[in-house]
């Protein structure tokens, strides 16, 4: 078919050639397989992300994977003309036609574009000319049914039929390669190793894992290694100031990269805009309006801008974060006024999040300590109560206690303590801080000030109060771990009576389960199942999962003690699940010591895995009370008799490397329970005859052998059936014994 002709010419063949790269592409798999889908079923394609994310080279790379598929690329690049600038003009002269004039430039793509052939045209860094783009490409899909519309841009174009597929932060590994492959091009002698590669892996998560921010830190490595870049990263628009000298010059540095997206915002979006870098972690719309003042217009337009970006949180609701290096820019744009008036805004926002305003029922208290999503931006509002707002501080302090306990106990107790020095007025917020500091003592094993301070607190809190019964529960706690068993008993009668008289019965169930602890501490095992059991009916009646958590690690305690190591064992599991399901790693650890010890005659290297991951503590701080510091010497000098010295390190050195809920997946899969059948028949006998009360003496005359013999076979027994005493022995052969 013959080519029709125009005024201006024939129509070129091969304008727009697409730009060669001087770098290799790494990554983008997802991204490049979601643009060709894309391209499938759209016309028009719009690829949208913050600067600096690499949209331009992920265009590029799609389409020269796909060669003609989707018609001859012609690309464009919109980076230098000025904002408002006739945009047509210049995919005009990008298409090879010249002497075009701005009122015609639309006809005469038009024209080119009207030649029998698919054209794939590729619109690129579209943002600053946004409105003229839109208008051009809505009039091209319009006219041309054979044209094709790629685009990138930080913000949709908004018209109809166009596709978006966003473009975020890079996955780890790719980021990861694409620093060391452009870091080792400008410094060859750069080593990596297993510090370097660790390093390199904090350096990327806090760039973000952005390219432009990823390849300008890469450049500093001619003059230094990443650990040694790292501390630098608390300001990174300072140290990634500069690049390429060729590059375009929104790409020298991250500082003019994040401008071109900020400068153009009106004063209400970019107050809100600056004002939500005092968030720490993924905000919703309402605490994005309660902190920053931003309307849900204000939100389209920064989300739309890529400013902010959009998520779902946990449950399916949308929330939003900044790029660690948009926060710092915004942060930048907050004076000390300014900056002072959003963090209270902040704490305030924290306050109401956590109900820190009121007395709360233990429930209430219990799923305060879930929110582990909250703990960054609880540090931050903390940061700033200490210095502004202590008795503030203080309230969301009581109010969160058991997200302290569950994660971060030894920080808690340092928060705690900072802000009481700051805040010495003897009122109700102070009190709420005693309270938790006394926990974050007791958690250490320091349960002198931890009593010392929970009285403390009861002299300032009202009789009968819900923070009176916290305080009487948790001075329990210190005082059994400290042995003071009629001591604790008498803060237990003391909380069930405030708990009573509120009708809390999670704080009944946590009580009478802080008893029955008080008699496993005092060894009557026999009374503290009894009580547990109650405590235990109490606690599920009130959905109360951290007390039940509590009640059945004593139950699983109990009952081994006692020679009934299936039946704790079972117990022990049903803590460990319910700890895992809220969050605590101080109990879950009392459990899984003694499920290792449990562990030991059957696998002992699961169990010297399970008590290497468990002594960790998963960085949450604290320390072991006895009971689980017995299970853990007990599990080393078994093992290190049944493994050997160098298969129980090997064992421990791979348990360094569990988290908690793997080391309770592998103590689990050990198969079976302790049976009767591992005890030999004469360790059999005996334990028949220590049941009967004999002394190793009477048994070893009874059965004609050494008394050493005996205590020999007493002690195999023992291990085997991870057992601690002749009487939990006893108690052991009087529940197997075989029928006359």
């Amino acid at each position: 078919m013959a080519r029709r002709t125009h005024a201006l010419g024939p129509r070129a063949r091969s304008p727009g050639r697409l730009p060669a790269s001087p770098s290799s592409f790494i990554g983008r798999v997802d991204e490049l397989a979601a643009i060709n889908n894309a391209l499938l079923s759209s016309r028009l394609v719009t690829l949208a992300g913050p600067g600096g994310v690499g949209k331009t080279r992920i265009a590029l790379t799609a389409v020269s994977a796909a060669g003609d598929r989707f018609g001859h690329p012609v690309f464009v690049d919109l980076t230098r003309i000025p904002k408002g600038a006739p945009v047509a003009l210049s995919v005009a002269e990008a298409v090879g036609l010249r002497g075009v004039k701005r009122e015609g430039a639309v006809n005469a793509i038009l024209w080119w574009l009207d030649g029998g052939e698919r054209v794939l045209l590729i619109l690129d860094n579209t943002e600053h000319v946004l409105e003229e783009t839109a208008a051009l490409v809505a009039e091209l899909l319009e006219g041309a049914l054979d044209c094709t519309v790629l685009v990138t841009t930080r913000e949709p174009l908004r018209i109809s039929g166009e596709r978006i597929v966003p473009v975020g932060p890079m996955l780890d590994d790719d980021a990861e390669a694409l620093f060391w492959e452009r870091a080792q091009a400008v410094r060859p002698s750069l080593t990596v190793s297993s510090e370097s590669r660790s390093a390199s892996r904090e350096l990327c998560a806090r760039l973000d894992r952005l390219p432009l921010a990823l390849e300008l830190a890469a450049a500093r490595m001619s003059v230094m290694t990443p650990a040694e870049m790292l501390p630098l990263l608390e300001h990174p628009l300072h140290v990634l100031g500069s690049g390429s000298s060729t590059g375009p010059a929104r790409h020298r540095s991250l500082r003019a990269c994040i401008a071109t997206s900020v400068d153009p915002l009106g004063e209400h979006e970019r107050a809100a805009f600056e004002a939500c870098a005092v968030f720490a972690s993924p905000f919703d719309a309402r605490a994005a309006a309660a902190v920053a003042g931003a309307s849900l217009e204000a939100l389209e337009d920064l989300v739309a801008r890529s400013l902010l970006q959009p998520s779902f949180d946990a449950a399916g609701h949308t929330v939003f974060r900044l790029l660690e290096s948009l926060r710092e820019f915004a942060r930048e744009g907050l004076d000390s006024e300014r900056l002072e008036e959003v963090q209270r805004r902040h704490l305030a926002w924290i306050a109401a999040e956590f109900s820190a305003d009121r007395p709360l029922s233990v429930m209430e208290s219990s799923r305060n300590g879930q929110a582990v999503d909250r703990l960054p931006d609880l540090r931050a509002a903390l940061d700033f109560a200490v210095v502004a707002a202590p008795a503030e501080g203080l309230e969301v302090m009581g109010a969160t206690r058991e997200l302290w306990f569950r994660y971060a106990q030894d920080e808690g107790l340092s928060r705690a303590s900072s802000l009481l020095q700051r805040h010495p007025v003897h009122d109700d917020a102070r009190a709420q801080g005693l309270v938790t500091a006394s926990v974050c003592h007791t958690s250490r094993q320091e349960t002198e000030a931890g009593n010392r301070l929970a009285a403390e607190a009861l002299a300032i809190l009202e009789p009968g109060s819900a923070g009176a019964g916290a305080a009487f529960f948790y001075q329990a706690i210190a005082r059994c771990l400290a042995k003071d068993t009629e001591g604790c008993i008498e803060s237990c009668e003391a909380a069930l009576d405030v708990y009573t008289g509120l009708g809390d019965v999670a704080g009944q169930s946590r009580a009478i389960g802080m008893r029955g602890m008080a008699a496993v501490w005092a060894h009557r095992d026999e009374e503290a199942i009894g009580i547990l059991i109650r405590a235990l009916d109490l606690a599920v009646y009130a959905g109360d999962l951290w007390a039940q958590g509590q009640i059945l690690t004593y139950l699983g305690l109990a009952e081994s003690n006692r020679g009934r190591p299936a039946r704790g064992r079972a117990r022990l599991f049903e803590g460990v699940e319910a700890f895992a399901r809220v969050g605590d790693i101080s109990y879950r650890g009392v459990a899984l010591a003694r499920l290792a010890a449990l562990t030991v005659p059957r696998d002992p290297a699961t169990a010297v895995r399970a008590a290497a991951a468990t002594t960790r503590r998963e960085g949450a701080g604290g320390r072991f009370h006895e009971i689980a510091l017995a299970d853990f010497d007990y599990v080393r000098s078994s093992a290190e008799l049944l493994l050997g010295p160098q298969g129980f390190a090997a064992a421990w050195e791979a348990g360094e490397k569990l988290s908690f809920a793997e080391a309770a997946a592998e103590l689990r899969a050990v198969e079976g329970v302790l049976q009767p059948d591992m005890l030999t028949p004469r360790e059999f006998e005996i334990a028949e005859l220590v049941r009967r009360g004999l002394s190793n003496a009477s048994i070893a005359r009874q059965l004609s052998l050494s008394a050493r013999t005996v205590e020999n076979h007493v002690a195999h027994a023992l291990t085997k059936l991870g057992l601690h005493s002749r009487a939990a022995l006893a108690v052991w052969a009087a529940e197997h014994r075989k029928p006359d």
